[in-house]
């Protein structure tokens, strides 16, 4: 069963346990911190790889002509990037563990968190495909996953980030999927 769901009046509503909403608000806030960061400072974008996978050279070919569209371009990419980012936060709400209720407490265990719906409509559910996409190609260079799929990053962090990587992927192919049926 997918956790995304077509209603009546054309919104999709998503289901997500407490975890995976916590853990896609962090993914989405690094995100959008490393978006910020590329748009005050336009050397990092043109040196960071992950802005390269984020703004691929428009000419391949020519290194002048690209640096030139970057020069142009980049800044207002990296803006519709954010503003796709802000819209998964928006959705999402608040962290559950921000708010303390009488009934919980810092040391329960969580069990009881009930799941989180969100509602989107269809331009919401546009730049969520957009940002899962801009998330899983960060994460993609991070991982140094090659384009035929080979992870060449090794380290202690190394499962988790491919773990997460699989599950955004995951996750769009089910948003397209329920958009697409």
């Amino acid at each position: 069963m997918s956790r995304f769901t077509t209603q009546p009046d054309g919104t999709l509503h998503g289901r997500f346990e407490p975890i995976e909403a916590d853990l896609l608000r962090l993914a989405t806030t690094q995100l959008l911190e490393m978006l910020d960061s590329g748009a005050d400072d336009p050397s990092l974008a043109a040196s960071d790889g992950i802005f390269g996978r984020l703004l691929p050279d428009a000419y391949r070919d020519d290194d002048d002509a690209a640096a030139e569209f970057r020069r142009f371009t980049a800044t207002d990419l990296l803006d519709r990037k954010a503003q796709n980012a802000q819209v998964v936060l928006n959705s999402l709400g608040s962290s559950e563990a921000d708010t303390d209720t009488p009934d919980s407490s810092p040391d329960d265990d969580s069990d009881d968190l009930q799941p989180l719906t969100i509602s989107l409509d269809p331009d919401a559910v546009q730049a969520w495909l957009r940002s899962l996409t801009d998330l899983r190609l960060t994460l993609a260079d991070r991982l140094q996953i090659t384009p035929d799929g080979v992870v060449h990053l090794l380290g202690d962090n190394t499962p988790f980030l491919r773990e997460l990587y699989e599950w955004l992927g995951m996750l769009q192919e089910e948003l397209v999927y329920t958009i697409d049926v």
